[in-house]
């Protein structure tokens, strides 16, 4: 088999594991409710390129205003909220993007009434986001306290989570209701869990590290490269996350695929000289952390009483454990294949390539997108 041939074959695969052409994970979006003694206010996060089936740009050119007015217009179709079963209209609504990239609806309901004892959230649109889409709900009561905790999808659309006696005092506890048991403690989201599954659906980023391991001369070496990319990444997402830094996903995902692109095309023309792949592995770990605090921005990171600390700090761990785990077992296999004489002279060279191609093809969508 010849050098083009080996390389189309792995773009192929490559392409057939990473058709959607922003390479995230299916969808993330965030659902803040919090319940005051007059009203409930709810706050839904969407990012734009979720929304793009629901609003095929090709209809709303000018999208932002035209899809905001669309959204408001359809208020009844995004959420509803229910007391003891009973739903109740909104009575406000406001749509607009707060910033590139994301849209925000506001919504306001009527207060519960007095003696209820349950609140239902359905977030009716999730069938209208693409497939797999999740949707991180968090529920709080008038003091800012957690009231639930929970990731919403299309199968599971639904939550419904114990009012406080005192809207405006009480916050959860385990004391028992009027006439009821004790309350449980109010469920949490596993931002631990949460970071692993970014990491192993996040494609452009684990076909950043693919690439850099593809030339790596020795465990130590490649096992350096992870630490500068994990080093590198963790800083910005800190600094993203707490707001210290932001820039518009209209930059940073471009500039991830170009990242892309560059190691696969060094890994076919550099000398892979140690320092210098370590110093652009950290370069290029800094605007892929920008890339992974997108997320906690989308889902509104730090509006509960958690703050932004603590789940912060357990996605970020779990973005490590997931990738250093993907990297050692892939580390584990390349290091096997280069033993064999062969694999150096043939399928880097194709992986180089493949690496490339998927980069442009990335580069190319996500700029004209």
């Amino acid at each position: 088999m010849t050098a083009s041939r080996r390389a189309a074959l792995a773009a192929v695969l490559l392409f057939s594991l990473a058709s959607d052409a922003l390479a995230h994970p299916e969808g993330f979006s965030g659902l803040r409710v919090q319940v005051h003694a007059d009203r409930v206010h709810a706050e839904l996060t969407i990012h734009t390129r979720d929304t793009t089936r629901w609003f095929p740009p090709g209809k709303y050119p000018d999208y932002v205003p035209q899809v905001s007015r669309a959204l408001e217009a359809s208020a009844d179709e995004l959420l509803e909220v229910a007391y003891d079963g009973k739903p109740v209209s909104f009575t406000s609504v406001k749509a607009f993007s707060p910033e590139a990239g994301l849209m925000q609806i506001d919504l306001a309901y009527p207060p519960p009434p007095a003696g209820a004892r349950e609140m239902r959230v359905w977030s009716k649109h999730l069938p209208q986001l693409p497939r797999g889409h999740q949707q991180l709900l968090f529920v709080s009561d008038a003091a800012g306290q957690a009231l639930l905790e929970a990731i919403l999808s299309v199968e599971e659309d639904a939550v419904v989570c114990d009012l406080p006696r005192d809207l405006g005092t009480t916050r959860p506890s385990s004391r028992p209701l009027a006439d009821g048991p004790p309350r449980p403690p109010p469920q949490r989201i596993s931002f631990f869990l949460l970071g692993i599954e970014h990491i192993v659906t996040g494609y452009d980023h684990l076909l950043f590290l693919a690439a850099l391991l593809l030339v790596a001369k020795s465990f130590r070496e490649a096992a350096a490269v992870v630490t500068f990319f994990t080093v590198a990444h963790s800083i910005t997402l800190s600094l993203a996350a707490l707001d210290v830094v932001r820039l518009p996903s209209s930059i940073v995902e471009p500039a991830i695929a170009a990242s892309i692109v560059y190691v696969g095309v060094e890994n076919l023309i550099g000398k892979h000289l140690f320092v210098w792949r370590a110093a652009v592995t950290f370069a290029f770990g800094l605007v892929h952390g920008l890339g992974f605090a997108s997320v906690l921005r989308e889902v509104g990171l730090g509006s509960t009483d958690v703050g932004v600390a603590m789940p912060l700090l357990k996605f970020s761990v779990g973005l490590e454990t997931g990738q250093l785990a993907i990297a050692a077992v892939l580390l584990l296999a390349l290091l096997k294949l280069k033993k064999q004489p062969w694999f150096d002279e043939r399928w880097v060279q194709a992986g180089s390539i493949a690496v490339a191609l998927i980069g442009l093809y990335w580069l190319i969508t996500r700029v004209f997108a």
